[in-house]
């Protein structure tokens, strides 16, 4: 019962993914950055401290992460468009509209 609930909350952004190229491709060049800044401190024996291209690397990789979350996240909760504002300004005038032509009608109507 909890994975099914887990699949149904993950629904929105595997189907995000799947439709978001910028978002796919952000993640995948955050997971390329990574990978090469995980081999690049595997290969130097120098302190990852004071390495400044992994460091750069990493940070490349947290900025690519970052925003296909962002993107993946952003879209899937967008709030709706308010719709009902304009929705009631055409009904305020079809009415207002109505009105008139009722009123002319009986006007021309009684003479």
């Amino acid at each position: 019962m909890a994975s099914s609930d887990t699949i149904s909350r993950l629904t929105p952004y595997i189907e995000q993914l799947l439709e978001d190229d910028s978002a796919r491709d952000n993640l995948r060049q955050g997971a390329a950055k990574l990978r090469g800044a995980y081999q690049r401190s595997q290969k130097r024996r120098v302190k990852a401290a004071n390495d400044k291209k992994l460091r750069g690397q990493i940070q490349g990789a947290t900025r690519s992460l970052a925003a296909g979350v962002v993107a993946l996240v952003g879209d899937a909760q967008k709030p709706k468009k308010r719709r009902g504002r304009k929705l009631l300004a055409l009904l305020t005038l079809g009415a207002l509209g109505a009105g008139i032509a009722i009123a002319l009608n009986q006007d021309g109507s009684e003479s």
